[in-house]
């Protein structure tokens, strides 16, 4: 039997990417973020790798705890 794994979107992706890179800076584990927030190693994981999309609230909570403006945690530059 197939399984239908439906590609991560490239925005998912580049949370992915943003928030491995600033828990790595960091020198926090997934188990050390995940705590900060609220949210499971787990969850992390699947954040990192693009296998979750995260809410809103979850994105806010990120930008919070890496204390930067959620534009920047999500690849978006302001238009001029």
């Amino acid at each position: 039997m197939a399984v239908n794994k439906k590609k991560p979107h490239p925005e998912v992706l580049k949370f992915g990417e943003t928030i491995f890179k600033l828990r790595k800076e960091r020198g926090l584990s997934q188990m050390d973020l995940g705590a900060l927030l609220g949210i499971d190693r787990e969850n992390i994981r699947k954040y990192e790798k693009g296998l979750q999309e995260p809410r809103l609230r979850t994105i806010i909570k990120f930008a919070e705890a890496f204390q930067i403006d959620f534009n920047e945690l999500l690849g978006i530059k302001e238009r001029r």
